[in-house]
Order: structure tokens, then sequence, then C-alpha cells
């Protein structure tokens, strides 16, 4: 036997017992080459992210290992910097995890990725502009002196077709998320007194129209493209199911649902109804079923001093065994703080993971069903449990379980009110 052949037989020991090792540990959401990645075959607990912001090479290699997924918006613009020459990372971030998709943040109605300049007044193409019923420009709710774009303007689609391509020529992006495709101008309209109105009519716009000028505007980004990745973000599960957002995936490869059963919750889930707790759960099992990329948030506000981190991570935890009733592959999570008026970034308050993150559940054994009041999925190596009421529950087991540190569960589990439950089988010895 050569020297070469003794060393590959090494190799090929060594690397079957770090298999061994990592199938038999919950402790890492990793796979075996130690990268999370796009390949969600070890159906853990699936992580995505996005940076609007300069982070230090370490943070990269850190989300390079941990997240399936991440967008950026290294915008010319941002908060009166211009940070756009960070895109010339990319090509080295992808050299950290080739599995691990990249996308450029774009959207339908801002310029914030633009050299277009949006605040208060346009200084160019006026006519791209949304005016309401009293000729006033159309500003953004939340950031109040961002104007917004009208998404049926033919011109404003091409500059956010060709400029998005540019952005994937130039730095090796791997496609696009697309911000505010919605089916309905509801909103442009919130919190609004005056109506957002259609330049082609002079009246205000119709769901139907606003539609079709999002669908316009997926038709040009898609020609623009080709097969990149196409990632829009825009649907909670209710309004999903309720406006045919299901349409958009003509040109579409998936969504993001930015605010997973409730938006800015904290400490405690923000009662909501089941129908709406139950569409957004519903909306994973549909893109699952169509092939669909999903990005969730488990949106929470920022923890304030004097309120109970355990509270916070209830609330998560919640969050998450709901995601995981849904989950199908190319679906991730993301734990987000929110802060008024800042957008979620992975650098702006340190990472939000809660301590049961990584628990390797393995693959599901079916699809969630509804027992004892809870709603269930059983897994190969644990089960979730949700109650999304407002009533306490007494769920059977069926089995002995345990909690991701350790701790043995009693069955039956009592289950108080807007409550989840992350457990692995207890194997006794």
């Amino acid at each position: 036997m050569s020297d070469r052949q003794i060393v590959w037989g090494w190799v090929t020991v060594a690397v079957a017992w770090v298999l061994i090792l990592l199938i038999g540990s919950e402790a890492t959401a990793t796979g075996p080459d130690g990268v999370n990645g796009s390949d969600t075959s070890h159906w853990g607990i699936p992580l995505w992210t996005n940076v609007r912001e300069h982070i230090s090479d370490d943070a990269w290699r850190s989300i390079a290992r941990r997240y399936g997924l991440v967008f950026t918006l290294f915008s010319p613009t941002a908060y009166g910097k211009d940070i756009s020459s960070e895109n010339q990372r990319v090509r080295w971030i992808k050299s950290l995890n080739p599995r691990m998709p990249i996308l450029v943040y774009g959207s339908a109605i801002n310029a914030a990725n633009f050299r277009l300049h949006t605040w208060k007044k346009p200084r160019e193409h006026p006519e791209w502009f949304l005016k309401n019923e009293i000729g006033e420009w159309v500003t953004d709710w939340e950031y109040q002196s961002g104007l917004h774009l009208d998404p049926g303007n033919r011109q404003w689609q091409k500059y956010v077709a060709t400029t998005l391509k540019s952005y994937i020529d130039r730095y090796g992006y791997d496609g696009v998320f697309l911000d505010l495709v919605q089916t309905t101008p509801k909103y442009v309209n919130f919190k609004k007194k005056y109506k957002a109105v259609n330049p082609r009519t002079g009246k205000p716009y119709t769901d139907a129209e606003w539609k079709q000028a999002n669908m316009q505007m997926l038709r040009t980004v898609r020609r623009a493209i080709g097969e990149k990745l196409l990632i829009i973000n825009g649907a909670r599960g209710g309004y999903y199911f309720r406006t045919g957002y299901a349409d958009f995936f003509e040109y579409a490869d998936g969504l993001c649902n930015e605010g997973f059963t409730g938006w800015a919750q904290g400490p405690k889930p923000r009662p909501i109804s089941l129908k709406d707790w139950k569409a957004d759960v519903d909306q994973l099992v549909d893109c699952a079923k169509r092939g669909k990329i999903v990005l969730a948030v488990a949106n929470a506000k920022k923890r304030e001093p004097g309120e109970s981190a355990a509270d916070y991570e209830e609330l998560y935890r919640y969050v998450t065994a709901s995601f995981l009733l849904g989950m199908g592959e190319r679906h991730y999570l993301m734990f987000y703080a929110k802060v008024w008026q800042r957008p979620e970034s992975f650098g702006q308050s340190g990472e939000v993971l809660p301590s049961f993150c990584n628990v390797r559940l393995g693959k599901p054994l079916g699809e969630y069903y509804l027992r004892d009041g809870a709603y269930q999925r059983d897994f190969q190596r644990g089960k979730v449990l949700v109650n999304p009421s407002g009533k306490p529950v007494v769920a059977s087991l069926g089995g002995a379980y345990r909690t991701p540190d350790g701790r043995s569960i009693s069955d039956p589990l009592r289950m108080r009110p807007r409550t989840g439950a992350i457990l692995l089988l207890h194997c006794r010895p």
C-alpha cells in the first residue's frame, strides 16, 4: 500500500467519526463541514439574516457558519453615508460558504439601494413618484420623509430591474430580495387621510390596479435577472390567502413574512385571532407544496430595561414552534429585535438568538395536527407543540420527552395560553 493510500485511509476514518459525532449531537445546526448553508437536509432550525452596514470579517465568518441565506443593503445613501463599497466583499463572503445564497436588496416602491434621491422632494424623474388625491407626494408612514414610487411606472420598473441586474453582474449576487411587493395599496395608504393616485387614471389606485402594477414590476425584474433567485416581501398569512398573493409566484421564487405570528411583539405574544395565526402556519405549508422559499421573521420589539429576558425567550419559543409546525425545505427563520425607525440588521444590536435555536429535531414525520387543544408536529428526534389560544390546554405527549437543555417533561404537558414547546425524545438507558 502506498503512502498516499495510507493517508487517505486515515482521512476516511476521521471523516466517518466526525459524521457520527455530528449526527449524535443536537448542540449545533450546522452541517458536516461546519456550515449551515442553503442545504436544510439536517432539518435543524434553518436561519436567515440581513446586513445593512459594515461588519467585521469575523462577523461574516459567523454568518457563513450559522445562516442559510442572507441579503444585503449596502446603500449609497444609508443615513447620509455611502456604504456601497461593501458590495465589493460579496465574492469573498461567498467563498466562506458557497452554498449560502446572498441576495441584493431592492424595492418596488422605494429607492433605498439606488442612487435616486427620494427624500422629501424628488430631484429627478418626478413622474416616477406617487402623489395623493390633493397632489402631495406620498411618504412612508414610518420613515416619514421617505417618498414612495409608482410600481406601475414602466420607466421606474426598468430602472429597478437594470440596477439590480448590474449588482448581480458586478458583484456576484445570487439574486434579489424585492421589498414591499403587495397586492393592494394598503401599505402606501396606511395612516393616511388621502389615498395614493394612479397617474394613468387620475383616481385612487384600486386593489386590482396595484396588483397588476406589481405583477408588471416582477415580470420586468425576472426578465432582467434570468434564473437568479427572486424573493419578494409583503405578505402575512391572512393577506397571502385573502388576496391571491401566490399569483406572484409566476415570477417569484419565494416570499418573506416579516411579521410571522405577530408584528413587533414583546415581551408577551401579541394576541391575534386563531384564524390569523393558523394562516401564517398554513402559508408555510402552502409554499412548501409549491416548492417556494419562505423567509419568516420572529418580529419582536427590542427588550427594554427591566423587561424579563425569560419572557422574550418564551416569546421566541412560541414563534419558533409555530414556524416548525409548517416548515418545509428552504424555509428559514430570522430572530429580530425591532427598534422604531431603524431597519433590522445583523450588526444593529448584536445577534438575537435564543438558546434553543440550534436544536436538531431531525426530519418531520408528517404535517402538523391538532390534538388535545394543541397544534403538534412529530419529528424523528422530537416534537413541537403550540397553544395559540387564550386558554390553557393539557396535551398528551404519548412518550417520554425532555427540553433541549435536558429537563424531563411530564406527560401530559400543561401549556399556558400562547406558548410553544420544542421537545426532544428522552432516550432512556
